[in-house]
């Protein structure tokens, strides 16, 4: 893990030492203009993407070698995390460096001391992060099993690994932290979900010993196309929507109402789920699992 990647202070984030940095003095790059994220690094306060920016200074202030990991990680491949894990605008950049180096532990910055294969390594867009697959199985150390589903269904989905890449990261890590949840989530990843909530109730469905669903089907009736809807089981005719917008335009809410008319009229029971659902999880599956019962021939 020796490789390191120059900084470009066009993005808005770069390192200072002794006498500045990226062509200002030392003075210049403590004026008002700048956030001081941690020891060494700066920010425009301009920056065109303030996170990554962020991410950019800190790496470059941190030890050679240092990559970007876990919750940060993800956030820059555009995978899902619960909102309470690195969402927040002052959360802290996840690095590690290389083992002997000094804890990059700092204000604004969660280090690891940890040695990557050089295959688990990537520069994307110019920062040194890993690859989809050691992200993913990094994150299931902090997540629960639903929330390594959704993460997983969205590398499957955006073609960032394959599922056989995914199962070879998790031989690889085998007695690691996290590697369980990412063992167990394996079995339930589906491509086919379109959204972390949609990933989110198949989980929880299917963690509680539940048929697994259809995701993404279209629905026909005498052989006209009515809808194509988050997850259904064809043999109850049952059809469960995730709802995750929040404010909708009339026109978009009546042709909503009126695909939900549609589908009851051809015979399917649609329950429609939101973000609250989610919070109680074992009602909501009570709920499917009901009807599941109730229309299974």
């Amino acid at each position: 893990m020796s490789m390191t990647l120059p900084l470009d202070s066009s993005h808005g984030g770069f390192t200072v030492g002794a006498a500045g940095g990226a062509g200002l003095t030392r003075a210049q790059a403590a004026s008002a203009r700048f956030a001081a994220p941690s020891r060494g690094a700066r920010v425009s306060l301009d920056a065109v993407d303030p996170r990554r920016a962020l991410w950019e200074a800190t790496l470059g202030a941190s030890k050679p070698g240092a990559v970007l990991t876990n919750a940060s990680a993800a956030l820059h491949w555009g995978l899902p995390l619960p909102p309470w894990l690195g969402l927040a605008e002052d959360a802290p950049t996840v690095v590690a460096v290389p083992p002997g180096s000094a804890h990059p532990d700092r204000r604004g910055v969660r280090g690891r001391r940890v040695r990557l294969p050089p295959q688990h390594l990537v520069d994307h867009r110019g920062l040194l992060v890993t690859v989809p697959a050691r992200t993913w199985l990094d994150c299931a150390a902090d997540l629960l099993v639903p929330y390594v589903v959704a993460m997983g269904d969205a590398v499957l989905r955006t073609g960032l690994a394959t599922e056989r890449e995914l199962r070879g990261m998790v031989r690889w890590g085998r007695g690691r932290r996290g590697v369980a949840g990412a063992r167990q989530s394996l079995p339930l990843l589906d491509p086919k979900a379109e959204s972390p909530g949609e990933s989110l109730v198949r989980a929880h469905v299917l963690l509680d010993g539940l048929p697994a669903p259809e995701c993404n089907p279209d629905i026909f009736a005498d052989g006209v196309w009515l809808a194509r809807v988050d997850m259904c089981w064809p043999g109850a005719r049952l059809i469960v929507e995730y709802d995750g917008a929040g404010h909708r335009e009339e026109r978009q809410r009546r042709r909503d109402a009126q695909r939900l008319n549609d589908l009851q009229a051809a015979g399917w029971l649609v329950i429609v789920l939101t973000a609250d659902d989610l919070r109680r999880p074992g009602a909501m599956v009570a709920r499917i699992s009901r009807a599941l019962t109730a229309r299974t021939p």
